[in-house]
């Protein structure tokens, strides 16, 4: 009955391949060893896309949601290399763990220069934030950047501030030679011009 389920759903050409199997058992087997193979061309595909991914001009949410899927993807397509073992020493979390941080630094790379300061924070935590956490945290960061579209602006009026300020290195009083009235040190800004 299985093995008529089977047949029957099958394409007439693959049907008639294996009309002859015996059992459910053998024809699933054989099925799946001529069609459950890993698409090295798809693999290759996906991975590079998500090599190449960067924010460019997606927002946060629009930039994780296509990088998650495309992991997703990539997960789905290698299941049979993941590690299904029931391990008591913690390997699969540590193996996880590594995966999942690997992933974090992956999506940290391909963010906007906007965010230079966001990611030194994430990458100094320790241990590294999950991609949830990481995504909530820059989801944040984004909102604040809308609220004060003029940083650039303040920045620079601060920096033209701090260049107009005279440093203490400098002479206040002009090019003159200045020493002091006992000693008569050059660079001494104490007693009278010479």
């Amino acid at each position: 009955m299985v093995t008529s389920w089977i047949l029957n759903s099958l394409s007439k050409e693959i049907s008639d391949s294996v009309e002859y199997v015996s059992d459910s058992v053998e024809l699933w087997r054989e099925l799946e060893d001529r069609y459950d193979q890993t698409n090295g061309a798809k693999l290759y595909q996906i991975q590079k896309e998500i090599n190449d991914l960067v924010q460019g001009s997606l927002d946060i949410n629009a930039y994780y949601t296509r990088t998650k899927r495309l992991w997703e993807e990539l997960s789905n397509l290698s299941a049979k290399s993941q590690c299904t073992c029931v391990c008591t020493y913690g390997s699969k979390d540590n193996m996880h763990k590594a995966e999942q941080d690997r992933r974090l630094i992956q999506f940290l790379m391909g963010l906007n220069e906007v965010y230079t300061t966001m990611r030194g924070s994430i990458l100094i935590m320790k241990p590294l934030p999950s991609l949830a956490q990481t995504f909530s945290l820059l989801v944040q960061e984004e909102k604040q950047r809308e609220f004060k579209p003029n940083n650039q602006l303040s920045l620079e009026s601060t920096l033209l501030h701090v260049n107009t300020v005279p440093s203490q290195h400098q002479n206040p009083f002009g090019a003159r030679n200045f020493k002091t009235h006992y000693t008569a040190n050059s660079g001494h800004f104490k007693g009278r011009p010479f």
